[in-house]
This record gives structure tokens, C-alpha cells and sequence, in this order.
């Protein structure tokens, strides 16, 4: 259910921002904070199941994705209003990382 409402929130928040024009703001915040959601997630599994060299490449791919959603937000310069709060996109891709590593449970990953 957690990961629902991020990613529905996620589409409701970047879609709204590609509505008043924002393009690039709109796509960099669906696709960024998706990636970060994925990384935590992904590196959960791999660190749950994997194989040693699994696990390294779950660690790897993980910073990797970070990196590159978190560098797309952050140059795009998206933010999010949420019921009178102001939140960067940074943030909330790093409510995504929490999101995607708490949700995530042994069943999901094999």
C-alpha cells in the first residue's frame, strides 16, 4: 500500500507539473523519484537473496540509479507543494529510497 500511494502520488505531482508547463520539471520528477524507488528496492532484494557477487551489483546499480535520479531532480529544479508544505525533489526522492526499502519483503524478492 506505501508504495501505491508514493507512486501514485509521484504521477499525480509530476503530472501536474507537466499540465502548467513545466516539461522537463514533470518528466525528471515522474522519472527520478521512480529510479530512487527502484534503488532501494532493488538493493533490498539483492541484499536479501542475492549471492555475494549479486549483492555487489545490487550495491552498484543502486548507487547508480541514485546518482542519476537525484541528479535529474536536482538539476531540474522540481519541488512538490503537499497540503501547504513545500518539499524539493530531492526530498522526496529520498522519501522514495525509504519507501521502496520498507515495503520491500523477502517474498518480493525471489
Amino acid at each position: 500500500m506505501l508504495i501505491y500511494t508514493y507512486i501514485l502520488l509521484t504521477l499525480m505531482m509530476g503530472g501536474s507539473a507537466l499540465w502548467n508547463g513545466a516539461v522537463y520539471a514533470g518528466v525528471a520528477g515522474i522519472v527520478g523519484a521512480t529510479m530512487c524507488w527502484f534503488a532501494a528496492s532493488g538493493l533490498k532484494g539483492s541484499l536479501m537473496v542475492g549471492t555475494r557477487p549479486q549483492k555487489i551489483a545490487g550495491f552498484a546499480a543502486a548507487v547508480l540509479f541514485i546518482v542519476i535520479g537525484m541528479g535529474v531532480v536536482y538539476h531540474s529544479g522540481f519541488w512538490i507543494g503537499f497540503f501547504g508544505y513545500e518539499f524539493s525533489g530531492v526530498i522526496w526522492c529520498l522519501i522514495g529510497l525509504a519507501a521502496g526499502w520498507i515495503a520491500t519483503k523477502r517474498r518480493h524478492a525471489e
